[in-house]
């Protein structure tokens, strides 16, 4: 029952994607007006995606390698910057985590905050692993596709965007007229080491952030941006998982690279904090 009692409250925040009519909890479901429903897990999470197909390159055993790499600390500069903004920025009372993966931030943020969070991934995996995760069986995690968010219109005081695509127009449509965005996106010495090394196996040796900073500052006015930086010691093993994560090796046959070589990896982020 516990599980189930963090979605009493759905008719305030979510929509059915399929008719755009608001949803209620009604026993284990969700349901709206014209009889659309979507059950509640056993595991406290909805399913509102409509058949979507699973990225090959995410599968439950990725986002469980994921989940140990972001808990043994690599990205918690990363963290302890978000959870900053978000202490100064005022009114927040709703923030939903798009792209959220394993829910590592939302968990976190979840621990220092009274907020309402909201967090949906692409991938069933991904929320099945959150939700098992969420100690405070709080967050309202989903399946749902950032196309076609099942968010009520003007609903949401903060959009976290963490390393993952953004639909601006979605964006716009669910956050309050006085919202807020925060947007983390690789810096240009992000996992520079694997640039370094790879570099013969890669289409673009050079990466730059230029055109995804552009369309966020078109889009928004920018009250607040950082750098945040580090390099971390790691063993192998973590160095692999790495590799295996990032997007910039999906297509390089990796067994072709001395990874034995590395022993540092730079997370390099750059963090925008945008509002209507």
């Amino acid at each position: 029952m516990n599980k189930i009692i963090r979605f009493n409250d759905s008719e305030k925040l979510f929509r059915c994607p399929i008719c755009k009519r608001k949803l209620k909890m009604v026993g284990n479901s969700l349901l709206c007006s014209n009889k659309h429903c979507f059950d509640i897990s056993k595991l406290g999470y909805v399913n509102f995606a409509l058949n979507q197909k699973q990225s090959k390159h995410y599968s439950r055993t990725s986002f469980e390698s994921r989940r140990d790499i972001l808990e043994k600390g690599y990205y918690s500069h990363i963290l302890t910057e978000i959870t900053h903004i978000l202490s100064k920025l005022e009114n927040i009372t709703t923030i939903l985590d798009v792209g959220c993966g394993e829910g590592y931030y939302s968990r976190k943020i979840k621990e220092l905050f009274q907020a309402d969070i909201v967090a949906f991934d692409i991938s069933k995996d991904a929320i099945s692993l959150a939700s098992k995760r969420d100690g405070s069986k709080s967050i309202k995690w989903f399946v749902g596709d950032l196309e076609n968010m099942p968010i009520r219109d003007h609903s949401v005081d903060c959009i976290l965007d963490i390393f993952t695509p953004a639909n601006y127009l979605e964006f716009n449509r669910v956050l309050t007229d006085s919202g807020y965005i925060v947007k983390v996106i690789p810096g240009n010495k992000h996992l520079m080491e694997f640039r370094n090394i790879a570099k013969e196996h890669l289409k673009n040796q050079e990466y730059s952030n230029e055109n995804v900073i552009n369309l966020f500052k078109k889009q928004y006015s920018v009250i607040y941006q950082k750098r945040v930086s580090e390099s971390y010691e790691m063993p192998l093993e973590d160095i692999k998982i790495f590799a295996d994560m990032t997007p910039l090796l999906f297509h390089v046959d990796k067994t072709e690279i001395d990874f034995k070589k590395l022993k540092t990896l730079t997370i390099d982020a750059e963090i925008f904090v945008g509002s209507l």
